[in-house]
């Protein structure tokens, strides 16, 4: 598997097996190196400088069911906020230092590069079958294993008890007004909800109106098959990522316009949120549009969504009202905007109806005052909650004054609640996927899913992108080699970015990414990018985008076998991203991705080339080699041996897990002509003690 610095791994191994009969010199020699003038004789420090580490990485997921290959992280810190709560989320500010997908059976084995300074890891998914989850683990000789098990009674139907059938709406918890702190009444938001489709369990508050799964509703297109059911999870699982913010191509409103003349019906796909909420529908057309929320006439379609799929964590008493793959027929009334008149009532919904959907958190108040007892630590919370959440932008409603509360993601202007996404089936059937946000504490859109039937009549729906993951990091290059440098490490700075693009858990694009930085020089470095594919790829794209512009342009480039020669004058084009995009004619596994190096080069007068790669890296065959073991340096490429020398200060490496922007304010700031030790005093420990100590030197400048 592949990140920055894998081609220096993989490429240059040989080269440090060929030297590994070469002695280090004790640290004294390789500082006092530093201070002489001229060339040493001494032996060359047999140190690559490297920030990364290999790591098998064993992931399992596989306890759960899934629907394809699970997306997961890895984090050196834990990246959960309130963790345990039941608010919890991903605190997106920090960034994970891997990222990949399992196979279809949850399983994931292979060697990764890491940044060299994790040691405790912690693996996240957010993978709507398993929930948001952290497993923590540790490298133990370079082994770190994560076989997650699922604890979860994934929550058999309550059985009805003494209930009786209802559609008494007194019982459900303020459907339509604000609440006081004492649990009175405050300011009306909605109207009276509508229960025309009958009656439900007054003990669950499962419906008694559910679609009956036999062959004539799935005959009529109002029920799914087992396959469209699994294609159904496969694209939610897809499309969200609990814990973290739903993407905004997903979040444009998601009120479902009929393109044609439909019965219509929905069916419930899953919950995974503490809370026993209520759904209801509303419709209407271009000329009825809801100004409002008192303008929305909304129907009960699930008193209780409540599915007891979450993990043991949380207690809901047996308080289960939906069961996955629950489905209801949607029913129309024509004259519903008329003070609610029902008269007229058809399953056929027009051309051109607009239905929308809308949530009520903790509606269904079987447990009294309280909610959802949670079991780590035996709290439990009020349950009065000032919110609905709507699939009509301007029409949610959170008010956080009554009641004191505060809310991490405000609501102000009632923006739309809930996304939605196509499934689309193997014949071409696509199928509108709903998912509801149900408070105000973070943005992942995955506390109520639910499907609609029938296929291909519903508009604007985007399909489920391809999952992304992305590795990035910091070349910086010393341009005197092969003499003696002053090794501030800024004359060309690269922010490197590698992104894979994912389907099904394979790859079908890489794209690497490099943005030019550099401090005072006067040398013509140019930027050049050595890159091998395994695969011989669909195509080959190579673009520009030129500082403060945010769009790219093809880039002129000149081309030897591997390499991509992007410009032959760094300072010329400071700030200028270059990017380079393989894609595939078929997903290929991580195994088969590309090896890659970027180097600095200068043409020169001789015809060959002045090249400056990463410690023990082989150069081109356009390399002026006769530069070799001359002056400052100790390589010998009889041996392999290249770009090395007998000090603590390397001419060239790569800072796992960097961003440019770190360096603002030292080497690419004021660092000219100063060591780079001079604003990173742990460098020296790191890099005398062959990385064993301070590896994560590079994230502590000097205050």
């Amino acid at each position: 598997m592949f990140n920055p610095a894998n081609f220096v791994k993989n490429t240059c191994l040989l080269a440090c097996i060929l030297f590994v009969g070469i002695s280090c010199k004790d640290t004294d020699d390789f500082l006092s190196t530093d201070s002489n003038n001229g060339s040493s004789t001494t032996q060359a420090n047999t140190f690559d400088f490297s920030t990364t580490r290999k790591v098998d990485l064993i992931v399992d997921y596989s306890d759960f069911k899934i629907y394809g290959p699970v997306l997961f992280s890895v984090y050196n810190v834990n990246p959960i906020i309130n963790e345990g709560s039941g608010l919890e989320y991903v605190d997106e500010s920090i960034e994970p230092i891997f990222s990949g997908y399992t196979d279809e059976n949850g399983k994931f084995d292979a060697t990764v590069s890491l940044p060299a300074y994790a040691r405790a890891l912690h693996i996240v998914t957010g993978n709507f079958m398993i929930g948001l989850r952290r497993t923590p683990t540790e490298i133990i000789n370079g082994e770190a294993k994560a076989v997650v098990r699922n604890v979860s009674t994934r929550g058999a139907l309550r059985a009805p008890g003494n209930g009786t059938a209802t559609n008494d709406l007194s019982k459900l918890y303020t459907l339509n007004y604000m609440i006081n702190k004492d649990g009175s009444k405050n300011q009306m938001i909605y109207k009276d909800w509508l229960t025309p489709l009958g009656t439900w369990n007054s003990a669950t508050g499962r419906p008694n109106y559910l679609l009956e799964h036999n062959a004539v509703n799935l005959a009529k297109g109002l029920l799914f098959s087992e396959e469209e059911m699994n294609g159904l999870y496969k694209a939610a699982c897809d499309a969200l990522n609990s814990g973290t913010e739903c993407k905004e191509t997903y979040r444009a409103g998601a009120d479902m316009t009929i393109t044609q003349d439909s019965e219509v019906s929905i069916t419930a796909l899953g919950s995974m949120t503490c809370w026993n909420s209520s759904l209801g529908y509303y419709y209407y057309n271009e000329k009825n549009i809801p100004q409002s929320p008192e303008d929305l006439n909304i129907i009960m379609l699930f008193p209780n969504t409540q599915d007891g799929q979450r993990d043991l964590s949380w207690n809901y008493q047996n308080n289960i009202g939906t069961v996955r793959g629950d489905a209801v027929q949607l029913m129309y009334y024509p004259n519903i905007a008329n003070n609610g008149n029902l008269s007229g009532a058809t399953t056929v919904f027009p051309k051109g109806t607009k239905i929308g959907f809308i949530l009520k958190p903790n509606a269904w108040s079987m447990l009294g005052d309280t909610y959802c007892s949670i079991k780590s630590n035996g709290s439990k919370w009020n349950k009065k909650m000032n919110i609905w959440a709507s699939s009509t932008e301007g029409l949610s409603f959170a008010n956080a004054s009554v009641l004191g509360q505060s809310f991490s993601k405000p609501n102000p202007n009632g923006e739309a609640r809930t996304a939605k996404f196509a499934y689309t089936s193997p014949s071409g059937q696509k199928f509108a996927i709903i998912s509801m946000e149900d408070a105000c504490d973070d943005k992942d859109y995955d506390d109520l899913l639910f499907a609609l039937n029938p296929a291909n009549v519903f508009s604007d729906l985007p399909e489920v992108q391809q999952g992304k993951t992305n590795f990035h990091g910091v070349y910086a290059f010393e341009d005197l080699w092969p003499s003696r440098g002053d090794y501030d490490m800024n004359d060309v700075v690269v922010d490197f970015d590698h992104q894979l693009d994912f389907k099904s858990g394979k790859v079908l694009r890489e794209v690497f990414s490099m943005t030019t930085y550099q401090n005072t020089v006067t040398l013509k470095d140019g930027l050049a990018f050595k890159l091998k594919t395994k695969v011989t790829p669909k195509e080959i794209v190579v673009k520009r985008k030129e500082p403060g512009q945010d769009y790219y342009k093809t880039h002129q480039y000149t081309k030897d076998g591997d390499v991509y020669y992007l410009t032959d004058e760094v300072k010329k084009y400071l700030g200028y991203t270059y990017v380079i995009t393989v894609v595939y004619d078929k997903a290929q596994t991580m195994s088969n991705l590309a090896e890659y190096e970027p180097f600095i080069w200068r043409k020169q007068d001789n015809g060959k080339q002045w090249e400056m790669h990463l410690p023990f890296c082989k150069p081109t065959d356009k390399m002026d080699y006769s530069l070799f073991n001359t002056d400052d340096d100790k390589s010998d490429p009889s041996k392999g041996v290249y770009y090395v020398r007998n000090s603590v200060y390397p001419f060239a490496f790569y800072l796992a897990n960097a961003r440019a922007e770190d360096f603002m304010e030292t080497i690419l700031n004021q660092g000219e002509n100063k060591p780079i030790s001079t604003f990173y005093p742990e460098f020296l420990k790191w890099s005398t003690s062959n990385g064993e100590e301070n590896p994560d030197w590079y994230l502590h400048p000097k205050q």
